[in-house]
């Protein structure tokens, strides 16, 4: 069932370009640069450090309205109830390169990019995910993450995937990701 998918996927992000990171100041979130309060007349600043934003940035815990967040042990219980009896797929939101150098096990490679508008391959992408344009669905249950809360990868998947018609209840935000995944020590699939 997942072979075909896997070949649209593939056709699907040959259409798109890599964006190469922007080497700009860090920031919490991109109209955020920092915050400022008192406390007990003591003035606190919590500010970012590390890597950039963007296009880093922190990222809201509700990705998009009508779509959950959910943590480990769902998205474990998402992989024993839906991906294992092939009703469901764990999204990688990421690009191929970042994929390659480990995932979640039983995760699926669909970068956020793949589902611009403009990519000639997206219908196809939608078909292969049970979406059709006569409005019926079988549509794949999702658990879509990126590399961390940081990533707006995911966040953007769900938008486009939201902005083509694909139902929300069949939609989940696993927000932490990649890194909060290996923070816990979990297992991680597709190491060099």
């Amino acid at each position: 069932m997942y072979r075909g998918l896997g070949l649209i996927l593939c056709l699907a992000f040959a259409s798109v370009d890599a964006v190469p990171a922007s080497a700009q100041s860090s920031r919490i979130t991109e109209d955020r640069p920092s915050v400022t309060l008192s406390m007990s007349g003591t003035t606190l600043t919590i500010d970012r450090t590390g890597v950039p934003c963007p296009p880093r940035c922190v990222q809201p815990m509700i990705a998009v309205p009508g779509v959950n967040t959910v943590g480990e042990l769902e998205v474990l219980d998402f992989l024993e109830l839906f991906v294992g009896a092939g009703q469901g797929l764990l999204v990688d939101a990421r690009l191929p390169a970042d994929y390659a150098q480990g995932t979640l096990p039983g995760a699926v490679n669909l970068p956020a990019a793949t589902l611009d508008p403009g990519n000639p391959y997206r219908d196809d992408l939608l078909t292969a995910l049970g979406v059709r344009a006569d409005g019926h669905t079988q549509a794949f249950d999702l658990v879509v993450f990126g590399a961390g809360s940081d990533d707006p990868k995911a966040v953007a998947a769900l938008r486009g995937l939201l902005e083509t018609g694909y139902p929300a209840a069949k939609l989940k935000y696993y927000r932490g990701g990649l890194d909060a995944w290996q923070a816990l020590g979990l297992s991680v699939a597709g190491r060099p």
